[in-house]
């Protein structure tokens, strides 16, 4: 099973990776509010993370915790 590093890892380079088509169109046009729109998208992006950082702290205690009550229920099987 991969660790959620990798798959972050994985997501952001897909992400990167479709962003380059966007980038490209973007080049054709001449905007005065781009500095804008970039930190809108960025304020965006940190909003998103801040909300998604603590779902994965979350998630890695909940399967500690699991992990740790399989461990006992084994355990008590055996005795």
């Amino acid at each position: 099973m991969s660790s959620p590093l990798t798959k972050i890892t994985i997501i952001l380079s897909f992400l990167s990776a479709t962003s380059i088509s966007a980038l490209a169109a973007a080049e054709g046009r001449n905007n005065e509010s781009e500095i804008v729109v970039w930190g809108f998208l960025a304020l965006c992006a940190v909003i998103i993370i801040a909300q998604i950082a603590p779902l994965i702290h979350n998630l890695k205690k909940q399967g500690k915790m699991a992990a740790e009550q399989t461990k006992s229920v084994k355990s008590e099987q055996m005795q």
